[in-house]
């Protein structure tokens, strides 16, 4: 089953750019703040989401091609939120909304949404720390119920995955409690004034959005070597090119 899932200004990995701190010692180093959400939809996705924070997925554990998880350091992973089992997860979710008398939900539903708080490789930060601070900034910050948080310290970038259950008032409002590109933005800032800059984080530069014009030249030209090369008609290529 797919994890239906909506990025944070297009973070697809752990932080590994550092920046020198001008005037610091030589060789001082300082790295950016990794905050990434996403929503959560599908039947079931709450437990598929934890079965891999949990890692109950054995596929993963060193013997797919490609997998990052070292299987001999699986113990020194941490639960700060929740239960220790993807079922025990799901079940507290389905209790709470089954407990604020949540009415049938759209397949479309967005049920929950999951952060991601990293660290890179080398960052001398205290993990404990910065973990525990950040879980506590999103129990405060989006004032919903933290039904998981688990620390990663399986893979070579330090993280932390969290689960949100986005029930307000008997209602379930995934999409709006994320919100669009504005939100995001005061996420990241208030998550930095709070929690990042404090550690010595420093934001990430916001990416320059493409003017309307640039972004039709860029559509146009691959349209053209595409049709020119892949075979493909012009109805497929405009559904695969235009967003």
């Amino acid at each position: 089953m797919s994890r239906a899932a909506t990025d944070l200004c297009g973070i697809m990995a752990p932080p590994t750019g550092r920046t020198a701190v001008r005037g610091s010692p030589e060789g001082h180093v300082t790295h950016v703040q990794f905050l990434r959400i996403k929503k959560l939809t599908g039947k079931a996705i709450i437990e598929v989401a934890a079965r891999h924070n949990c890692r109950e997925i054995l596929a993963e554990l060193g013997a797919a091609p490609g997998s990052r998880i070292d299987p001999a350091r699986v113990g020194l992973n941490r639960v700060l939120r929740g239960g220790e089992t993807a079922a025990a997860v799901a079940s507290q979710a389905q209790t709470l909304m089954d407990t604020a008398e949540v009415r049938p939900l759209k397949r479309t539903a967005v049920l929950a949404l999951e952060i991601i708080f990293s660290l890179a490789p080398q960052s001398s930060i205290d993990h404990d720390i910065f973990f525990n601070e950040s879980v506590r900034w999103a129990e405060q910050y989006f004032a919903v119920p933290v039904i998981s948080a688990i620390v990663h310290n399986d893979e070579a970038a330090p993280h932390c995955h969290v689960l949100l259950l986005p029930l307000v008032d008997g209602r379930m409002i995934g999409s709006d409690l994320m919100g669009g590109r504005a939100k995001l933005q005061a996420l990241q800032a208030d998550f930095h004034t709070q929690v990042g800059q404090r550690h010595g984080l420093t934001r990430q530069a916001a990416q320059k959005r493409l003017s309307a014009a640039t972004r039709k030249e860029a559509i146009d030209s691959a349209f053209d070597v595409l049709e020119a090369n892949g075979g493909l008609s012009a109805a497929v290529l405009l559904a695969l090119l235009v967003p």
